[in-house]
């Protein structure tokens, strides 16, 4: 995936898309075609366009001049009479092509020489994202940061549930993702690790990758969610007090990691009461119908037990992240340059915006370490503080090979992956 649909609207936007050393300038030839070509200048190479801008009619080279058309064909070489006629031949001259394609807002592209269709190769995951319309959904915060592991070590920290309860640590006492689960109220000391264990097990002791999540593994791709009991067996907001306090405050905790939004927070607050009794995952699938409907979203086509199960599939090579009615955090990893220790992790908060909001414009932040920005919320930080381990951990000598439980089956699938394509 090289960008969204959004971030090349008009004729003439283009948009970088870097991956190792290869350059991929992504064009908006006309109202309605995309394409995307080899970002180096057929003269001496230069890159045309850096960064993400508008070129008006033409991709024109900073260095000397040569420019081409916005679908790649020639449209100047200063001076040609001082070249010889062999070098300039207007086929010779087309800017190289990447194969492109769109889905759901996104535009993909592949740069081998015949590559299979690209509905063909997401298959299920198309089917499995249907119902939340992503191509309605816009990009609402875009981070990048430079991560301490190679970009496969990072995918394969968010495509499994295992880490969870060793890595992020429930400062809520009494619920964690809406499951009744046994908690200490606990804050994370400036070593990073906690004081204490807390206890997020359930009565036959497994941990929350466990009890509390689906996985599915398909040829390409893989699925993980919270199991559809989450909604009846969720606990009552009563059971951490104020039933209204207690609903804000989950909210903001979901809104830190793009899981619930502002209007969410402002429909519970303009409540004069919330329901005790009512089991908190289901309460907050009916608050986000409603604020839905007054927003001009419908989402009835979504079965309860699918609006806020974060329903993570594992968009092979690269992307991965949890969704829900109107939310996607989408998580992307990429070389690096040809530094096979650190990758990019790109980070993209996607929202439905209601019929008549505005959607606001998205800078893209850059943070060349990621221990420098505090924004990241309650839990991805504490993933990126375990990378460095994890890669530093794999060039041990003595270390031979991954142990891979059910819980980690999508690693298993992603690797497999990796093995087919390098081994076609």
């Amino acid at each position: 995936m090289a960008c969204r649909l959004e971030q090349v609207p008009e004729v003439g936007d283009y948009y970088e898309y870097k991956i190792g050393r290869q350059s991929i300038l992504v064009v908006r030839e006309s109202e309605d075609s995309v394409k995307a070509f080899r970002n180096a200048c057929l003269h001496r190479a230069t890159r045309i366009c850096v960064g993400a801008g508008n070129a008006d009619d033409e991709l024109r080279c900073p260095f000397h001049g040569w420019a081409w058309n916005l679908d790649g064909s020639i449209r100047e070489v200063p001076d040609a009479d001082d070249f010889a006629p062999e070098c300039l031949s207007r086929q010779s001259l087309q800017l190289p092509e990447t194969h492109v394609g769109t889905w759901g807002g996104f535009v993909f592209i592949n740069m081998s020489d015949n590559p299979e269709p690209l509905l063909d190769f997401l298959g299920p995951i198309v089917e499995g994202l249907a119902p939340f319309e992503v191509d309605k959904m816009r990009l609402l915060r875009f981070r990048t940061t430079v991560m301490d592991c190679n970009w496969k070590v990072g995918l394969a920290a968010f495509n499994e549930a295992y880490h969870l309860e060793a890595t992020h640590i429930w400062d809520l006492s009494g619920y964690a993702g809406g499951t009744r689960i046994n908690t200490r109220r606990i804050q994370r000391p400036p070593s990073g690790r906690p004081k204490e264990r807390i206890n997020v097990r359930d009565a036959q002791g497994r941990t929350p990758g466990s009890y509390q999540f689906l996985y599915e593994t398909y040829q390409t791709h893989n699925m993980m969610r919270n199991v559809p009991g989450m909604l009846t067996d969720s606990a009552p907001l009563s059971d951490m007090g104020d039933p209204k306090k207690a609903a804000i405050e989950l909210l903001r905790l979901q809104q830190m990691i793009s899981l619930a939004h502002q209007d969410d927070i402002d429909y519970v607050e303009a409540l004069p009461e919330v329901p005790a009794d009512v089991p908190s995952v289901q309460f907050f699938t009916d608050v986000r119908r409603k604020v839905g409907a007054a927003q001009g979203i419908d989402y009835s086509h979504i079965p309860d037990e699918d609006m806020l199960a974060a329903i993570d599939h594992c968009i092979y090579p690269n992307m991965v992240g949890p969704i829900s009615a109107g939310n996607w955090i989408l998580f992307r990893f990429r070389p690096n340059g040809d530094d096979p220790d650190t990758c990019l992790y790109d980070v993209m908060f996607l929202h439905r915006f209601g019929k008549d909001e505005e959607v606001p414009p998205v800078e893209h932040e850059f943070y060349p370490k990621w221990q420098d920005h505090d924004g990241w919320g309650p839990t991805i930080g504490q993933d990126l503080s375990n990378m460095g381990l994890v890669q530093a951990g794999m060039h041990e000598t003595t270390y031979k090979a991954l142990r891979l439980n059910r819980q980690e089956a999508g690693v298993r699938n992603h690797e497999k992956f990796i093995d087919r394509y390098m081994t076609h």
